[in-house]
C-alpha cells in the first residue's frame, strides 16, 4: 500500500512547487483536483494539454503517482439541463485524467436532504448520469470512481451494490471512505458497517480514502488519526489481504501534522508502504 493524501490540503501551487511540497511530506500519491490544487487554475475547462504535461512530469519527477482526479460533480441534480452540465465537466476532467495518467476520476453523488421516499427518483437520475459516464470512460479508456457518502444519494452498501449491478462497466470502481458513511446511529455497529461494505463492493474498491472524527453532539467533527470514533483495523486488516496495492489517501491532513498522521498509516500497515 501507498500512503498518500489530497493534494489541495498543502495549498495551491504549480505544478512543480506541489510536487515538491508533497515529497517533502511523505507523500508517494496524491488525489489532485486541478482546479483546488493548481495556481491559476478555476474549472476543469481552464486545463490545457501543456498544463497536463507539467503535471505529469512533475509528478513523475517525485515519483508521486495520482490513483484519483478529483472532479465533484452533482451528478443526481433534478434539473436534467444543470445536471447535464456537470457531466460535461466530468468528461473534460476525463481526458485530463487520461494525459496525466491518473487512475480515476473521483467524484460523490450530490446531497440528500428529502424524505426517504424520494431516495428512488435521486438514484433513477444518479444510475442515468453513471450510464453516461461510463460510455464517456469507454471513449477516453479512463475510469470512474464512485464515492458512498451517508448523506449523499448513494447513501449505503446496498445501493452501491446495485449501482455498480445495474451499470455493470469494468470502468466503473468505488472509492471507499469509512468515516462518510459513519453517522451517531452507526458508530456503535460500524465493524458490520465495513462486513457489508466488502461484500457489497469490496472487489471494486480503487482507492480508500482516510480520516478520523469524534463525535460532537449530533455530528462528527475531524480530528487526527487514532483520536476519534474510527475502529481502522478492521478495515486494514481486509485490505491488506485483499486489496494490498491499494492507495491509502488521507483527507483533511494539516502540513503542520502530516509527520504524525503519515507514522499512524504506517503503523497500520505494519511499517510496510
Amino acid at each position: 500500500m501507498r500512503i498518500g493524501a489530497r493534494a489541495h490540503d498543502f495549498g495551491k501551487h504549480s505544478p512543480k512547487k506541489l510536487a515538491e511540497i508533497l515529497s517533502e511530506s511523505g507523500i508517494l500519491a496524491a488525489q489532485l483536483a486541478v482546479p483546488k490544487a493548481i495556481e491559476g487554475i478555476g474549472s476543469y475547462f481552464d486545463v490545457s494539454d501543456g498544463l497536463c504535461h507539467e503535471i505529469k512530469s512533475s509528478f513523475e519527477e517525485k515519483n508521486i503517482e495520482i490513483p484519483v482526479l478529483g472532479c465533484y460533480i452533482e451528478p443526481a441534480l433534478p434539473d436534467k439541463d444543470e445536471r447535464l452540465a456537470q457531466l460535461k465537466i466530468f468528461a473534460r476532467a476525463m481526458k485530463v485524467c487520461s494525459i496525466v495518467g491518473a487512475g480515476v476520476v473521483g467524484t460523490e453523488t450530490t446531497n440528500f436532504s428529502h424524505d426517504e421516499s424520494e431516495r428512488e427518483r435521486a438514484y433513477s437520475l444518479l444510475l442515468d448520469s453513471v450510464l453516461r459516464m461510463a460510455e464517456e470512460a469507454e471513449k477516453t479508456g479512463t475510469a470512474i470512481g464512485i464515492e458512498p457518502v451517508g448523506r449523499h444519494t448513494l447513501n449505503s452498501p446496498e445501493l452501491t451494490y446495485r449501482l455498480l449491478r445495474e451499470v455493470n462497466s469494468k470502468r466503473l470502481f468505488v472509492i471507499f471512505d469509512p468515516v462518510n458513511l459513519l453517522s451517531p446511529k452507526n458508530i456503535p455497529r460500524q465493524e458490520k458497517l465495513w462486513e457489508e461494505c466488502f461484500e457489497a463492493f469490496g472487489e471494486k474498491i480503487c482507492a480508500l480514502h482516510l480520516k478520523d472524527a469524534v463525535l460532537d453532539g449530533e455530528s462528527l467533527r475531524p480530528c487526527l488519526l487514532g483520536e476519534g470514533v474510527m475502529k481502522f483495523e478492521p478495515v486494514f486488516s481486509w485490505l491488506l489481504q485483499n486489496k494490498p496495492d491499494i492507495c491509502v489517501l488521507r483527507e483533511e491532513i494539516s502540513p503542520k501534522t502530516a509527520k504524525k498522521d503519515i507514522d499512524f498509516i504506517k503503523k497500520l500497515l505494519g511499517d510496510k508502504k
